[in-house]
């Protein structure tokens, strides 16, 4: 089994990154499933909005979705980057604050006591479509940050020697049946 890297100290500014958008994440899914659907699905009343209005709300729902995309993207850089202990580039930084933005912005829309989301639906499917835009933005870059520190599949399995072996062992012993 392989020696855990000495990145996993609490010196190491990634660990408490990769930490804290972890917890943003859990936090995230909430707000998510909240802004989507509603507290109360019965309390959803799409035909009560205007016509604009209800373009806007269906855009947002894939926004949510380019959101969690975005989290777990990041999620698996940071990793990736503690694992192998490498330095992180340019891409990542500016996919990590587009992906910031969009998330902000988002949950300042799904917070109704502010007024944010009541302005953004007034006018209309542009507010929702620039927001998807740069999470487009931001999920491009952190998906060529993933391309630029992936390490080679090799080092996947002897990282994984306990999930990876049993799998292994099953599929030699039905190619060889």
């Amino acid at each position: 089994m392989p020696d855990l890297p000495d990145s996993l100290n609490t010196d190491n500014h990634l660990l408490w990154v990769l930490i804290g958008v972890c917890i943003a994440m859990v936090l995230t899914l909430d707000a998510v499933q909240a802004a989507v659907d509603g507290a109360w699905p019965h309390q959803h009343r799409p035909s009560q909005l205007l016509p604009h209005e209800r373009t806007a709300q269906s855009i947002w729902a894939i926004v949510a979705l380019l959101i969690i995309a975005g989290g777990l993207l990041l999620i698996t850089n940071l990793g990736i980057l503690l694992w192998q202990d490498e330095d992180y580039g340019d891409s990542l930084v500016l996919g990590s604050i587009l992906l910031a933005v969009g998330w902000v912005i988002f949950l300042l829309t799904s917070i109704d006591s502010l007024g944010i989301r009541r302005y953004l639906s007034s006018i209309g499917p542009s507010a929702p479509l620039a927001v998807l835009v740069v999470l487009i933005a931001a999920i491009v870059l952190l998906v060529l940050s993933l391309l630029d520190i992936v390490p080679p599949w090799k080092d996947f399995q002897d990282a994984l020697p306990i999930i990876y072996a049993p799998v292994q062992t099953v599929a030699v012993s039905m190619i060889s049946s």
